[in-house]
């Protein structure tokens, strides 16, 4: 391991299920429009809608709504001004081709001061639909991107788990008993994970019970810790993971720098390779369990744990379903010009430099989830927010897409939701464990 700084549905096809819209789009206190983007995904011109709220009744200024298309820089296509006390609704305009086209909403404050509000990128295909779409020209695989794999899980599997199970007493739940376990993962660099098991299990006998249950390996978002998570009620054990540089994990491991960029230059000891050989330590660890019914064990996350969840699928063929919400790192060529907020920008910039851009498009290539998302083999289930600035959602649509067709797989879209998992992508993760864990 080098620490090393860069340089500066039969579902045979693929079902969409739009929700209901439950809520409209959150919007922050005191703000004085709701502001809804669609991108637009099942054809034509994405659009913007904007409304008064009575909450923003002090505000008496102008909205400036920015349209341009998205190259390597802005590219001004139309700005408007209106009131914020006025209805609007616009199409983005085009250039008549395939585009990315971005739209900004500022209001101007009475001292001059602009406030950005919100802001989108979609892909705009004049002949055809972004739900069809698997992804950008430039995503290639390596030709070495099966060894480079296979000679990570070997190094995985020559470190030994060194499984330790402490109970956590004051966590438990009138259905539940939680544990605190520390794995010893990749880099032979320890990792720590929750798991929380019904009243009836005992980890820490000697002897087995000879009951089994669904188990659901579950993996944080981005710098966040993964808390317990308990499922007793339902059935289900579950194991949270924390992957290096999260949660209790930063004990043995932290990143010097923000973690998506440590050693991004260097394929073979970059961040997420050992991240992702973390999880499937999680399912090593599961899959030792005599409480763990093995066939049945599912991968579950959001935003980067969406990642984490899809890559584990990739990886690990003992996975039996994955529920992936709002992915990240997916579709590396159109996410990072596709992303208004979070580090889509970060990865941009650094596949951009002259020095290392070369080495980091390389290493982005081996752990983009379009380019893994061939090889899941197991039931999967994407779900992403319409109007999702973060992780966008093309990123879950180029994923299911590219999984195979044979694949039992289905996209679920909430039109409303932003960068979050809201009870509607709750509600259809559970369904799919009923389905595919427990049945």
């Amino acid at each position: 391991m080098k620490k090393h700084f860069p340089k500066s549905f039969i579902l045979l096809s693929c079902l969409l299920f739009f929700c209901a819209s439950l809520q409209a789009r959150r919007v922050k206190e005191g703000e004085p429009v709701k502001i809804d983007f669609r991108p637009a995904l099942e054809g034509g011109i994405p659009s913007i809608e904007i409304e008064p709220l009575p909450a923003g009744g002090n505000f008496n200024g102008k909205i400036i709504i920015t349209f341009y298309a998205f190259d390597k820089k802005e590219i001004l296509l139309k700005t408007e001004k209106i009131s914020s006390r006025e209805s609007y609704r616009s199409e983005l305009p085009t250039r008549g081709h395939k585009d990315i086209l971005g739209v900004r909403v500022e209001r101007a404050e009475a001292d001059g001061v602009i406030v950005k509000m919100a802001e989108w990128h979609a892909v705009y295909l004049p002949k055809g639909r972004a739900l069809d779409y698997k992804g950008s020209p430039l995503l290639k695989r390596p030709d070495d991107f099966k060894t480079y794999w296979r000679k990570a899980l070997e190094k995985l599997a020559r470190a030994p788990m060194d499984a330790k199970i402490e109970p956590v007493p004051e966590k438990n739940s009138a259905t539940g008993h939680l544990y605190k376990v520390t794995l010893n993962s990749y880099w032979n660099l320890p990792i720590i994970c929750w798991y929380f098991v019904p009243n009836d299990v005992d980890p820490m006998s000697p002897e087995a019970s000879g009951k089994k249950y669904p188990a659901i390996q579950i993996m944080p978002g981005w710098g966040a810790e993964e808390p317990p998570v308990d499922r007793t009620d339902k059935g289900f054990i579950t194991l949270s993971v924390n992957p290096k540089n999260h949660g209790p994990s930063k004990d043995f491991f932290k990143t010097p720098i923000e973690h998506h960029l440590w050693n991004i230059d260097i394929a073979e000891d970059y961040y997420y390779r050992a991240a992702y050989m973390d999880c499937v330590r999680g399912v090593d660890f599961l899959a030792s369990r005599p409480e763990v019914d093995v066939k049945k064990i599912g991968a579950e996350g959001g935003s980067q744990g969406g990642a984490f969840a899809l890559a584990l699928g990739a990886l690990d063929k003992r996975i039996a379903c994955v529920c992936s919400n709002v992915p990240y790192i997916t579709n590396f060529p159109d996410f990072i010009l596709l992303s208004t907020l979070g580090s889509g920008s970060a990865f941009k910039k650094y596949s951009e430099r002259e020095d290392i851009g070369v080495a980091v498009r390389k290493t982005l290539s081996y752990i983009d989830i379009a380019i893994l998302a061939p090889e899941i083999k197991a039931p999967t289930l994407v779900c992403v927010g319409a109007q999702d600035p973060v992780c966008p959602p093309l990123n879950g649509i180029v994923a299911i897409n590219r999984i195979p067709n044979d694949v039992p797989k289905k996209l679920f879209i909430d039109p409303d939701a932003e960068h979050e998992v809201p009870e509607t992508m709750r509600a259809e993760n559970n369904a799919w464990y009923e389905k595919y864990l427990k049945r």
